[in-house]
């Protein structure tokens, strides 16, 4: 197969059809940058023929190779490449640079640090591309950056930029606050915008979502001047994610009477409504509907989620059908399948299947790793998978991973093995690590501990201290201890709680599931 330069003009040194054969490969090399190595392999390509060509300086190119360092999110390349370029430096080439800044996962103190010496030694006068691009990176970093964010908002008064952008900064100024869920400041800079982009109206109504205020978001929402595919799909994936799915598949039924088309993240929320619901029937629909319009529209995401419907939804067959027939393969679409078997009573199965995983495991991996073994009695494996989650896998144990191998090491009846993890972990513990520890008190019978940890649980949990209680009566009453369980009776009592009611909801494609 002929290489790209063998497809471009022949080589004619020093000459204009030789910059226009570079630019053209430039361009070709930036379609194929599909991912950071893709872009990484274009970029040496590309700089190596401006270097062999003596065209490291041209501004265009330069333009292009800085655009590339961006998509493989290499910052120290994209730094020594902008040092080339005349000054002042021009604003294309600074941008470029602050979104190398930006795909690189830099802090918000490092953007900003950037974005100064841009401005003083640079003589950057920076646009609302500028700004939207530390904003968007500032957003991505949560509610630490809030004081960034603020700097940012008085340097782009200072600048401007607000009243010349069309809206564009204040809109990015919403996004970043309400990463940092400064949902006021987010209203207020939407309401102060003279004119409002269906952009603008999104974001916002994002803003609600992120912030989980489910029900203004729905009230935003009826009140907008135009609902758009964006919109539809914000609010369907915030019902579904809130918990609320049957309003998530209720809001889609509304979509298509709306005649607005879906896309594949609004069926990647409609799916997680269906596992919420344990909607089997609804997600072959998805399933059917995906397929008939091609694979094009197939992404690694949306056969995660279907993969997660299927394994909540009980059909395993299905999922595992699907999981080979996967072009491509993510550690989300390996932990979900791990997960999925675990969670339906084939943890050896888990297992082996993490034994043939191709992709690098994550915390959430090993967690689904650890319930496996737990589940299917594997301790010893279990403790060796968490020992050496550090050292074999570069993963730190979080709580969740002390949370399941307290709980794996109660369920072999190793209560004090457990209670020593959980005075040795390096975190407060929980209530799930102690819950844990009370089950394991019930099942060896140990009455002094069970009512020490019953303790503990109610000083983290007093709102559900009658539900602990409860459990430390059914201990006693187990062994027979009535007048210990007597007493705990009459101590609930006294706190005037109640035990938390169970729910229930009736699904009409499926039957009643129960959730305690």
């Amino acid at each position: 197969m002929p290489s790209d330069l063998a497809r471009l003009p022949p080589h004619i040194p020093y000459s204009r059809a030789l910059q226009q054969r570079l630019f053209l490969l430039a361009q070709r090399l930036s379609r194929r940058a599909r991912s950071p190595a893709a872009a990484r392999r274009g970029l040496d390509q590309l700089h190596a023929q401006l270097l062999l060509n003596g065209f490291p300086r041209k501004r265009f190119l330069l333009a292009k190779l800085l655009s590339l360092a961006a998509a493989a999110a290499d910052l120290p390349r994209a730094e020594s490449l902008f040092l080339l370029s005349s000054s002042p430096a021009p604003p294309t080439l600074a941008n470029l640079l602050l979104r190398a800044a930006a795909a690189s996962g830099a802090a918000p103190p490092a953007m900003l640090a950037l974005f100064s010496r841009l401005v003083a030694r640079h003589g950057l006068r920076p646009n609302a591309f500028s700004f939207s691009t530390l904003l968007a990176a500032l957003a991505a970093a949560g509610a630490g950056a809030l004081p960034h964010a603020r700097a940012l908002h008085a340097r782009a008064i200072a600048g401007g930029a607000l009243a010349s952008s069309g809206g564009y900064v204040m809109t990015s100024l919403v996004d970043a606050y309400a990463a940092a869920r400064r949902l006021e400041d987010a209203r207020k800079m939407f309401d102060e915008m003279p004119t409002r982009t269906a952009a603008a109206w999104n974001c916002m109504l994002a803003a609600y979502v992120r912030c989980g205020e489910v029900d203004a978001a729905m009230r935003f929402f009826v009140g907008m001047p135009w609902r758009d595919a964006v919109a539809w799909t914000t609010v369907i994936g915030g019902c579904a994610n809130a918990g609320r799915a049957a309003e998530a598949v209720e809001l889609f039924y509304g979509m298509r009477k709306a005649r607005v088309k879906d896309d594949a993240v609004t069926m990647v929320s409609l799916l997680t409504a269906c596992a919420e619901l344990g909607d089997l029937e609804l997600g072959r629909w998805v399933h059917a509907r995906v397929d008939w319009e091609g694979r094009e529209r197939r992404t690694v995401l949306l056969d995660n989620a279907l993969i997660h419907m299927y394994v909540k939804c009980g059909a395993v067959e299905d999922a595992l059908r699907l999981f080979f027939e996967m072009p491509r393969r993510s550690t989300v679409s390996w932990t979900t399948m791990i997960s999925g078997l675990a969670m339906n009573g084939r943890a050896e199965e888990a297992l082996d299947l993490f034994h043939r995983m191709q992709e690098r495991p994550d915390g959430a991996t090993l967690l689904a790793v650890l319930w496996a073994c737990s589940h299917a009695g594997r301790i010893d494996h279990g403790r060796q998978y968490f020992e050496n989650m550090e050292r074999v896998y570069g993963i730190t144990p979080e709580i969740q991973h002390y949370g399941c191998m307290i709980d794996m090491l109660c369920r072999g009846r190793q209560l004090y093995k457990a209670l020593n993890l959980v005075e040795k972990m390096p975190f407060q513990p929980n209530e799930g690590a102690w819950g844990a520890i009370l089950s394991g008190c019930r099942r060896e019978g140990n009455l002094e501990l069970a009512a020490k940890v019953t303790d503990k649980l109610i000083e983290l949990q007093p709102e559900r201290a009658a539900g602990h209680l409860a459990l430390l009566s059914n201990i006693y009453a187990d062994v027979g201890q009535w007048d210990q369980a007597r007493m705990v009776r009459e101590r609930m009592a006294a706190l005037s709680a109640e035990k938390p009611a169970g729910r229930s909801w009736v699904n009409p494609n499926q039957t009643s599931m129960m959730v305690a």
